[in-house]
């Protein structure tokens, strides 16, 4: 049966009753009486996938538009028999390129395009619904461009439907999460594998992961919660991890807690934090990423263990428009904190045509949110992933600027909207360092945790968290970090090393070998130009991992900061394989690198150059797996 011959029997059957009227379903072999013109759309509706094609879902039946022909070079329109706009919307399925104007859809009336859709730049096809009814009774046609042979110049189009109702968009998420589970499980038989992978450090169990996402404390329990791409050891599909601890060291992987609901025209669930409502259950809060303006959406929690999620039936919870004539641009990932009783909330970005700042928020149940300003601007170009707390009188706030992640410590005004920001200063000194989070136990303490990236793809793995550090500030308000105490758990046996003249030398400490270790050393500078540790490092000195203090600096594998210390230094070391944390000046510097060096390399000595330095105490310790 033709198109056009379906058009005229549905119309026929549906009569005045009411009932959807079917305008094309692309279940044919051809288009019918729709007129094809140019190369795009081939002599019929396509079978799903086309060749070099990522894949294509969400569309009915097995034929669709697809203009991916011989890929984004072909070019064309199609165009529907002319049809009478007889219901209140038209509803239709599309995916495809998002090039206004060149790839899309138009509801054509007079000859003149009323009606224009584009795609979201994803093989999904999700609904889309235009209110007809000022043209009732009027003729129209429908036409389906692909004007772009750019990347993603294609469209995807089924399923055009005349109803009296907006299309019925139902919930995927079980089928989503089975899909994410399955590819996590298959990549971690080959990432676990892999000698460079950490074994103390927190990481999934397999495949992309990303920033820490609303680390929690809840009925005695740590939640882990964080950026993942399940299909993939590189940045895509952003899913949220979840995982728990009792302890903070060891770590139980719960199911995928949030999925980018395509049918609802998410893309991407971006990083956000968690909650605990005035019920006692937990929320999530994040940034949803689509084929539009990004937006604020919550998820609520369909168990006290958090096993299973529901989005929000009021979502979006905030959105550009909110902010009124406040122009607003790259606003993502949300951070809450109750003051006095009342949830405040900060979002990351910049205003437009400003530098990066943070906008905040306030609320009295975590889902209906009013924007009060913007308290603080930075000069950075944008940041990401807002913290803002107090530590005993003081406020924190972090943030992730494309660079180096830093904080201010200050003041906040929260009825004013003003922070005051007293001193500055950087949380981690690494590029391989970046997007942290953290969250306040029963302490109290102040727990952060950031991501390690820069790992190398095609391992079955990518990206890991920092050991949980505990914060707190001196009396200039700088940041402290130190491990939690619950880290110690993991160590072995005590090596210590006898203490050490070195006068442009270097000294083997055989007792102290291996990847996965933890070192507590304290030097005496004397007049030496450099000095330091080397971890890893092979029996012909040729490879190593080098930590060298001198001159008011230390460098941790090429990564520089100033060292306060000047006579005596004490460094505290974490290596576990491929990743090192390093903690000096009692905390107020830390560096965190990927080092990714020959797992045979075990060897540890210390070194002076230029001068003289004195190893006056070392002791290690060798630290267990995780899992």
């Amino acid at each position: 049966m033709g198109i056009l011959a379906g058009i005229l029997l549905a119309v026929a059957a549906a009569g005045q009753a009411g009932e959807d009227i079917v305008l094309a379903d692309f279940e044919g072999e051809t288009y019918g009486d729709w007129k094809s013109e140019g190369e795009a759309f081939g002599k019929g509706p396509a079978r799903g996938t086309l060749e070099k094609q990522q894949e294509v879902t969400g569309f009915l039946g097995k034929g669709l538009v697809n203009t991916y022909l011989r890929g984004d070079a072909t070019q064309g329109t199609l165009t529907s028999p002319e049809f009478k706009v007889s219901r209140k919307h038209l509803n239709f399925l599309i995916g495809g390129g998002k090039h206004p104007g060149e790839t899309g859809i138009n509801l054509l009336v007079d000859g003149k395009s009323v009606r224009s859709a584009t795609g979201p730049d994803s093989e999904f096809l999700r609904w889309e619904c235009w209110d007809v009814s000022e043209f009732a009774s009027k003729a129209a046609r429908i036409e389906i461009v692909d004007r772009n042979t750019g990347g993603w110049g294609h469209i995807n189009i089924d399923q055009i439907v005349l109803s009296e109702a907006r299309p019925k968009v139902g919930d995927d998420r079980e089928g989503a999460l089975a899909r994410a589970a399955a590819s996590v499980e298959e990549a971690a038989k080959r990432a676990a594998g892999d000698p460079l992978r950490p074994v103390y450090h927190f990481l999934p169990p397999g495949n992309w992961m990303n920033d820490p996402n609303g680390p929690i404390f809840h009925n005695g329990v740590y939640h882990m919660f964080y950026q993942q791409n399940p299909y993939g050891d590189k940045w895509n599909h952003m899913h949220w991890g979840h995982a728990r601890s009792k302890d903070l060291v060891h770590w139980e992987h719960l199911p995928i807690a949030l999925w980018p609901s395509k049918i609802k025209g998410e893309d991407h669930c971006f990083s956000g934090c968690a909650a605990v409502d005035a019920k006692g259950s937990l929320v999530l809060l994040y940034t949803s990423i689509g084929g539009r303006a990004p937006e604020q959406w919550a998820a609520l929690s369909e168990d006290p263990e958090g096993r299973a999620w529901k989005k929000h039936d009021g979502n979006p919870i905030l959105t550009l428009a909110d902010h009124g004539n406040v122009k607003i641009d790259d606003w993502r990932d949300p951070f809450v904190f109750k003051e006095a009783g009342r949830w405040y909330m900060v979002v990351g970005g910049h205003r437009a045509g400003g530098k990066g700042c943070i906008m905040l928020y306030s609320s009295e149940d975590l889902l209906k949110w009013k924007f009060l300003g913007i308290p603080f601007e930075g000069k950075e170009d944008n940041w990401e992933c807002p913290n803002l707390f107090r530590v005993g009188e003081k406020w924190v706030l972090i943030y992730s600027p494309h660079g180096l992640v830093r904080y201010y410590t200050g003041r906040l005004d929260l009825a004013g909207v003003k922070f005051t920001p007293e001193h500055q200063g950087t949380v981690d000194f690494s590029d391989n360092y970046y997007a942290p989070n953290g969250l306040e136990d029963g302490g109290p303490r102040r727990i952060l945790w950031g991501w390690v990236k820069g790992f190398p793809e095609g391992k079955g793995w990518n990206g890991c968290l920092t050991l949980p550090r505990v914060l707190s500030l001196d009396a200039e308000g700088r940041m402290i970090q130190a491990p939690a105490p619950e880290l110690q758990a993991l160590r072995g046996e005590s090596r210590k090393a006898t203490p050490v003249e070195l006068v442009d030398s270097w000294r083997l400490l055989p007792d102290v070998k291996g990847d996965a270790l933890e070192l507590i050393a304290e030097f005496e500078a004397g007049d030496a130009k450099e000095f330091g540790i080397r971890l890893r490092r092979s029996e012909d000195r040729t490879r190593s991992v080098t930590i060298q203090c001198g001159g008011g600096r230390i460098d941790v594998a090429g990564a520089k900061a100033p060292l306060e210390s000047k006579g005596a230094v004490q460094l505290r070391v974490l290596l576990d394989r491929s990743v090192l944390e390093v903690y000096a000046d009692g905390g107020r510097t830390c560096l965190t690198r990927v080092v990714n060096t020959q797992a045979e390399d075990a060897g540890v000595e210390v070194f002076a150059s230029g001068g003289k330095a004195t190893l006056k105490s070392l002791e290690a310790w060798s630290l267990r797996p995780i899992r």
